[in-house]
C-alpha cells in the first residue's frame, strides 16, 4: 500500500510514525486472513470381513429316532397254557433265558409214547437184517420193517421239539420292552408274548439329500455324533447301511449305529439330533453372493491390506455356486480378508478401518 498521501498530509511527525504502524499492521491481517485455507478430516470407512480359507468345516445337522438294533416278537409255535411268565417288561436278559412256559405235560407223555414206539421199531428191524442173511424172512418184509423204524424215529425227534415248543427262550441278550399276555394265559400260535430288543448296540436312521451326502463323503475326515436330551456328551456314531429312498431317488436312507451309555439305560423312540461334520482341505473358496460383484471385467471382491487397511480390487474367477455361497477358485490366496458387507458403497484405494466384531 502506498503511504505518499501520508506523507503530503499536514500532521505532526510523532503522528505520522503511529498511523504509518497501524496500517502496516492491518494490511498484513488482511492478508493472512485469505492464505489460512480450512481444514477438513475424511471419516475412515468401518467395514465387516471374512478371513478366507481353504480349510473346511462343514456341519449338518438331521433329525432321528433312537431305534433297538434288532426288535423281534416272541411267540409259541404251538398252543397250549402258560404255566410260567417270569420275565417283566424293561427287564434284562441273556440269551437262552427262559422267557415264558407253556404247560408240557401232554408233550412229555407223547414223548415218552413215541420213544418207546421207536425202540421197538429198532429191535423188530435189527432182528429182520439178521434173519434176512438166513433167507427167513422176505425182502419186502425188511423194507416194510425199515420204514416202520424210519417213521417211528421221525415221531420221536418231532416229540422232542414238541416239547421244546414248550418253552420260549431269548435267541440273543437284550430287554424285554413290552410283555403284551399275563401268566396261565391261553395262547396259539399266533399269540404275541412280548417283544424283545437287542440293546447291546442302538441305531440312529436319517434321511441324507444325496448332494449333501457327496460333499460328507468326499471330505477328508467325517465326524458323525449323536446329541441325546439328558445327556452332556454326545455319542459317537458310525454308518452302517445305506438305501435310496423310495419316494424319492435324490435322497438316501442313512442307518447309524452308536454304542450305548453305561450309567443309564436309553429308550427307543427317543428324539436325537444327528450332527455330521466334515474336515478337509479345498481348491476352491466359498464367499457369501453378496460379497462378489461383477463388472466388464468379470468378478470382483475388495480386498483389505493387512498393514495400511487399503482396499484392492482384486478380480477372481469363480466356479459355480453351492449351497454356502460363491466358489472361488482363483484370485484369492489363503487368509485373506475380504469385505462382505456394503461391498458396494466402498471403491479401490480406500482406507478402511476392520470391524472386530
Amino acid at each position: 500500500m502506498s503511504l505518499q498521501w501520508l506523507n503530503e498530509m499536514r500532521v505532526p511527525h510523532s503522528y505520522k510514525n503511529g498511523l504509518t504502524t497501524l496500517i502496516v499492521a492491518l494490511s498484513l491481517f488482511g492478508c493472512n486472513k485469505d492464505e489460512a485455507p480450512e481444514v477438513t478430516s475424511v471419516p475412515i470407512k468401518p467395514v465387516k470381513t471374512l478371513v478366507v480359507s481353504q480349510k473346511q468345516h462343514q456341519v449338518r445337522h438331521f433329525t432321528g429316532i433312537l431305534e433297538a438294533n434288532k426288535t423281534i416278537d416272541m411267540n409259541f409255535r404251538i398252543q397250549g397254557e402258560l404255566t410260567d411268565l417270569p420275565i417283566k417288561s424293561g427287564k434284562k436278559v441273556e440269551k437262552g433265558q427262559l422267557l415264558a412256559q407253556l404247560d408240557n405235560s401232554q408233550q412229555l407223555i407223547n414223548k415218552k409214547s413215541r420213544n418207546a414206539t421207536l425202540k421197538q421199531a429198532k429191535a423188530e428191524y435189527e432182528r429182520a437184517q439178521t434173519l434176512i442173511n438166513k433167507n427167513a424172512i422176505s425182502q419186502a418184509n425188511l423194507d416194510a420193517l425199515e420204514s416202520q423204524y424210519i417213521s417211528a424215529q421221525a415221531a420221536f425227534e418231532q416229540s422232542v421239539k414238541d416239547v421244546e415248543y414248550t418253552s420260549l427262550l431269548a435267541p440273543f441278550s437284550g430287554v424285554v420292552s413290552h410283555r403284551y399276555i399275563d401268566n396261565f394265559s391261553k395262547v396259539t400260535s399266533s399269540t404275541k408274548i412280548l417283544t424283545l430288543q437287542d440293546v447291546e448296540q442302538y441305531k440312529i436312521t436319517i434321511t441324507v439329500p444325496q448332494s449333501q451326502f457327496v460333499q460328507i463323503q468326499t471330505a477328508d475326515a467325517v465326524k458323525l455324533s449323536a446329541e441325546i436330551e439328558g445327556f452332556s456328551q454326545p455319542f459317537p456314531l458310525k454308518v452302517d447301511e445305506l438305501s435310496v429312498s423310495q419316494q424319492s431317488s435324490q435322497q438316501l436312507h442313512v442307518t447309524l449305529v452308536m454304542q450305548p451309555p453305561s450309567e443309564r439305560r436309553l429308550f427307543t423312540g427317543t428324539s436325537v439330533k444327528v450332527k455330521a461334520e466334515a474336515f478337509g482341505v479345498s481348491h476352491s473358496m466359498v464367499l457369501p453372493s453378496h460379497t462378489v460383484l461383477s463388472d466388464g471385467n468379470g468378478h470382483y471382491v475388495f480386498v483389505v491390506h493387512p498393514t495400511t487397511n487399503v482396499l484392492e480390487k482384486r478380480t477372481v474367477r469363480v466356479d459355480g455356486v453351492s449351497e454356502q455361497g460363491i466358489n472361488i477358485v482363483d484370485g484369492l490366496s489363503d487368509g485373506e480378508r475380504v469385505v462382505v458387507a456394503g461391498v458396494s458403497q466402498v471403491h479401490d484405494g480406500q482406507q478402511v478401518r476392520v470391524e472386530t466384531k
